[in-house]
């Protein structure tokens, strides 16, 4: 055998293996099984995103159920956007419990026995109504730019999370509570698993812009 004869023996050797190896494998990921399981896992994936997925149907009777409806969509009262998209996420800026006749929710939330003695204060009740107002309000700007993108509610597949700042007395521990206006309202529309299953923060200040009691931020996911 002349010198360097082994090495060339070797290398087609070892080709000849690689392409009997290749081969064989191709054969067996095109075999009729392979792509029998290939398609169930992509309907088993399919299927497990759609149940985050909602029709407009179905968010539009669950706030005819609960005998509520989307604002117009407002304006911010500064220098900032709404919201503003970065890839499939959208940021949703502070919302105001802006009720259906354009008056806002004014006062600090406090303890009841000194809620009921100043109109300037509110009960933790009505303070988780105000928190209602500013979920209507965040669904509504969500709602809005949505269908300027020629889509609707119904392709957002998941609220990430809400940040909740409530103006309350010096004695008012009961932030959260007040938060779960906006949480309730966000999972009963949306439904458990796109709206109420989502991160959330609640914070107590001793003022507000305008004197409103709630301010309610968002992050939501789309397809």
């Amino acid at each position: 055998m002349a010198p360097g004869s082994s090495g060339t023996l070797f290398v087609i050797t070892v080709g000849f293996v690689s392409f009997l190896l290749g081969s064989s494998f191709a054969f067996h990921t095109n075999s009729p099984a392979a792509q029998q399981r290939r398609c169930f896992a992509y309907k088993t994936f399919r299927g497990a995103q759609s149940k985050n997925n909602i029709e407009m149907e179905d968010i539009n009777a669950r706030l005819t159920k609960l005998g509520l409806v989307l604002p117009p969509a407002g304006a911010p009262k500064a220098n900032y956007q709404l919201l503003h998209r970065d890839g499939d996420l959208l940021y949703l800026s502070g919302h105001l419990p802006m009720k259906a006749d354009g008056t806002l929710v004014l006062g600090a939330l406090a303890p009841e026995d000194i809620a009921n003695t100043s109109d300037n204060y509110l009960t933790t009740e009505q303070g988780y109504e105000a928190a209602q107002h500013c979920a209507l309000n965040l669904l509504s700007t969500l709602d809005s730019y949505m269908k300027s993108q020629g889509s609707d509610l119904s392709k957002v597949c998941k609220i990430i999370k809400l940040f909740g700042i409530v103006r309350s007395h010096s004695d008012f521990t009961e932030q959260h509570l007040v938060m779960n206006g906006a949480s309730d309202l966000i999972g009963e529309v949306l439904g458990k698993d796109v709206g109420g299953s989502h991160a959330r923060s609640a914070i107590g200040t001793n003022t507000l812009p305008l004197g409103i009691a709630v301010e309610v931020e968002m992050i939501a996911k789309i397809n």
